[in-house]
């Protein structure tokens, strides 16, 4: 099932990859990559957001509503998961606060490039991360223990039957291979 995912994990990273550089060309002030490329750029959003849902549905629905992003990008080291928060935050700076920054008013060709481009961006980063958290999810929290030798899942800072804390796995050992 894994080997299903890396052809759309690298759809993804190069569309992310695709898009960032669109983006910095639109914050340039030139559109016309933008413009030539729309349509293969959100087309492509959808091709890699299908399989985005479906690996990142499969990934958390043992887990409680509060922690499925925390389920979903479990997998992730710490760069990618802060990168993708940034990603977010990026994109609402970029449609909400540019447009004031660079004049013309929301509807302008340059302006509508831009934050069009990093809500694409927004889209491409959350499918990359959901999808390679889906190829390494499989290594976190497999067999992980409390104090007492209960079995815990794989977010659990305590135990869900008697709350003692979990015992954090050594590195390179089989329950937390490397």
């Amino acid at each position: 099932m894994t080997a299903l995912i890396y052809p759309f994990l690298f759809l993804a990273s190069v569309g992310f990859v695709t898009v960032l550089s669109v983006h910095i060309v639109a914050l340039a002030g030139s559109t016309s990559g933008f413009s030539n490329l729309i349509k293969f750029l959100f087309l492509g959003v959808f091709v890699v957001w299908l399989p985005a849902v479906l690996a990142m549905t499969r990934m958390t629905r043992e887990f409680k509503q509060k922690d499925i992003w925390k389920a979903a990008l479990r997998g992730c080291p710490l760069w990618m998961k802060r990168g993708l928060y940034f990603v977010f935050g990026y994109a609402f700076f970029a449609d909400f606060v540019l447009p004031i920054v660079y004049g013309g008013g929301m509807g302008s060709a340059a302006n509508t490039a831009r934050g069009m481009s990093a809500i694409a961006l927004t889209f491409y980063a959350t499918a990359a991360c959901v999808l390679y958290s889906a190829t390494r999810a499989g290594q976190f929290g497999q067999s992980r223990r409390c104090a007492n030798g209960h079995l815990v899942g794989s977010l659990a800072k305590y135990c869900e039957e008697c709350g003692a804390p979990v015992i954090p796995a050594s590195f390179g050992s089989p329950q937390n291979p490397m």
